[in-house]
């Protein structure tokens, strides 16, 4: 998804994601290619900026799951912080608790690589081969702005749009299989 300027093609930004899962969590690595990411320090003076958390507005990760239909959608914020920690929110509208994720990140030749476990309650869903809802959303921070530029979405973005803060509705997620 892009916001004011065209995609600049996958040399200046592109990400690419592995997922796994046991019986304790779903694993997740993003690899991000973008020259200068920019990570919101978490002491930064508030954006006050409409209803978004100002994290939204910072290079990093959305991640939704649906384990059930019956369920409701789990999501989360990530954003690298100094060091190699992860600042981990719930996202909008979600379930999920900070505490639900661990992992960390460094930094690459290309940009940057995150690695997390997201351990909900009641992990795994039952049924051995069974489709749950899933997005992964990498946001996109430019120098200079105010706002993110844009998004990466798994499930596709449909071009130009309107980037909702740190909301994603559940029946735009993909689908993934655990077998």
């Amino acid at each position: 998804r892009r916001s004011e300027l065209p995609y600049g093609g996958p040399e200046v930004f592109s990400a690419a994601a592995r997922l796994a899962w046991d019986e304790q969590a779903l694993y997740l690595e993003v690899a991000v290619r973008h020259p200068a990411p920019w990570f919101r320090p978490a002491d930064a003076p508030p954006l006050a900026l409409d209803n978004e958390p100002d994290d939204i507005h910072s290079d990093g990760l959305q991640v939704y799951l649906r384990p059930g239909e019956d369920e409701p959608p789990i999501g989360f914020l990530v954003v690298p912080e100094a060091g190699s920690g992860l600042r981990v929110r719930p996202a909008g509208g979600c379930a999920g608790r900070s505490d639900w994720v661990r992992g960390a990140w460094r930094p690459t030749p290309e940009g940057y690589r995150v690695t997390f476990a997201i351990a909900p309650p009641g992990w795994p869903p039952p049924h051995h081969g069974r489709a749950i809802g899933f997005d992964l959303l990498v946001n996109e921070m430019r120098p200079g702005r105010v706002r993110r530029a844009g998004q990466l979405v798994w499930s596709g973005g449909g071009g130009w749009v309107y980037l909702r803060g740190d909301r994603q509705a559940p029946d735009r997620f993909g689908r993934v299989v655990l077998e």
